[in-house]
């Protein structure tokens, strides 16, 4: 056998690795290599568009996308100031529990609200970005600064030019070198038909004053791809394919059966052959087609037998089948199996820990690394300069040290419990055993210690008010509200 002789004149060896493989199983393979942005330049739209599609229209994908997003985010983020500076730190929480209703220009969204927005875009779209507007001191708001946010779509793709020897725009973001220093928007949507846009309509915004809320899967990656890209083909397949057989379905059910003879006569002709007149006044008999409603039977002509027909099976193997496919289609939205199809049979409380403990660490890490640090610290932090410029916050040395007045503690939205009795005492034994402290446990529900143990005094002191008022001797066990607090207090 002869050596398959490459380019440089030397000998093709076979490859160490099977997956590189150029024999004939690898032969129908197109694997090209391709960078982190020439990869999107051209499918990024189509996927966005692709999934949105499929939001709108596929049940798993809608469900996968909302659940992600919903256990990402939740009731939202509690963002507390940690700054060293106590009056400071006392001060900007206080204002930012008014500041987090005032955020929307529409006014339709709290801070919550425009987070779980963000969220499911970026899951959606890939990416979404959140431009800072600044306000007038006169306009009613505590801290003169709103935020807006606008999808991928916005931020042209398409548009890549070289402005000088060392800037130039990459898909819609303009670089200094490897710094990010603006981003280019159209002034309205290219895709609601409203107007007539053109990249001439687009405006240049500093990047002081744009996040963009993305996750890159490869290092120099500019734009992002739908966190659904790998399952897109599979959910239009297999989306295709179930609603085809539940259509089979329901065009079969239309038929309850079949008249038929076993044998034909010169008598048993529907028409008479020489005037072509019905044989039969039955108007029924002579159709070729009978109807016949739930429990009952038409009058048949004689000699004619009924074959009713047999229940709509689906096929054997049809409901594993479907089972494995939303397996598969659950691995690429990486969300569990029973999570998104509701599927819970067959699982013990054992293995739904398990499986859900892995899940909500994808999640964590999304709520710590993402939604938590670009868009709640961004906001953050845009809320703190606002503040601080005009003069509603002291801080001496901010424009040397800025940080230590940015400094805040992001808590997402706390999990329930899988089993309350259990986690709760396993909390109370990390914290005996110095292994965690309230402060880190409270943070882990997304609540402030402090302001927990004020409010637990000031109603534990309303209760013993109320007891003396009513002449009530307090129990030295009280249940429901205070009774952790006394517990402890006898211990």
């Amino acid at each position: 056998m002869g050596l398959i002789i490459g380019t440089d004149g030397q000998p093709l060896s076979q490859s160490d690795y099977e997956g590189a493989t150029r024999g004939s199983r690898g032969k129908n393979w197109p694997a090209p290599s391709v960078g982190p942005n020439r990869a999107l330049a051209k499918a990024g739209r189509p996927l966005r568009n692709r999934t949105r599609h499929a939001y709108r229209n596929s049940l798993l994908m809608r469900s996968g996308i909302n659940k992600n997003t919903t256990n990402e985010i939740g009731k939202g983020y509690t963002l507390l100031s940690t700054c060293e500076r106590e009056d400071f730190r006392e001060k900007v929480n206080k204002l930012w529990r008014v500041i987090a209703t005032q955020l929307d220009p529409w006014g339709d969204l709290n801070f919550g609200g425009l987070c779980h927005l963000a969220a499911l875009s970026r899951r959606m779209s890939g990416e979404v970005f959140i431009r800072r507007l600044h306000r007038r001191i006169d306009s009613g708001l505590i801290a003169p600064v709103q935020v807006e946010l606008l999808e991928a779509d916005m931020c042209p793709q398409e548009l890549n030019r070289r402005i000088s020897a060392t800037r130039r725009i990459i898909q819609g973001i303009e670089f200094q070198g490897k710094v990010k220093v603006a981003y280019w928007f159209y002034k309205a949507h290219p895709d609601d038909g409203l107007e007539s846009v053109s990249l001439h309509d687009c405006i240049r915004v500093p990047a002081r004053d744009v996040i963009h809320h993305y996750k890159p899967t490869r290092p120099g990656q500019v734009r992002a791809e739908p966190e659904t890209a790998a399952a897109l083909l599979k959910d239009r397949t297999f989306h295709e394919y179930n609603d085809n057989e539940l259509i089979r379905k329901r065009e079969r059910a239309g038929f309850t059966g079949v008249l038929y003879r076993e044998s034909f006569g010169e008598q048993d002709w529907e028409f008479d052959p020489s005037t072509g007149q019905p044989m039969y006044a039955d108007a029924e008999a002579s159709s070729t087609t009978e109807t016949i409603s739930a429990g009952s039977w038409l009058r048949m002509v004689p000699g004619e037998k009924a074959l009713p027909f047999d229940g709509d099976d689906t096929g054997q193997g049809y409901a594993d089948f479907v089972r494995w496919e939303s397996l598969l289609y659950s691995a690429g939205m990486d969300i569990p199996y029973p999570l998104l199809t509701g599927d819970w049979a067959g699982l013990n409380d054992r293995l739904v820990r398990a499986f859900l403990n892995e899940y909500r660490r994808s999640i964590s890490f999304d709520q710590e690394n993402l939604s938590g640090f670009q868009v709640a610290y961004g906001i953050w932090r845009w809320v703190i300069d606002s503040l601080i410029s005009t003069g509603q916050l002291s801080a001496p040395g901010f424009a040397a040290s800025p940080w230590i007045y940015y400094d805040v503690d992001v808590r997402p939205d706390a999990w329930k419990h899988l089993h309350p009795e259990q986690d709760i005492n396993a909390r109370n034994k990390a914290v005996a055993s110095h292994i965690s402290n309230g402060e880190r446990e409270a943070a882990e529900y997304g609540t402030d210690i402090e302001k927990n143990m004020q409010v637990n005094a000031r109603l534990l002191k309303k209760w013993r008010q109320a007891c003396e008022n009513e002449g009530i001797e307090q129990p030295t066990q009280l249940g429901g509200l205070f009774s952790a607090v006394e517990g402890n207090h006898e211990t």
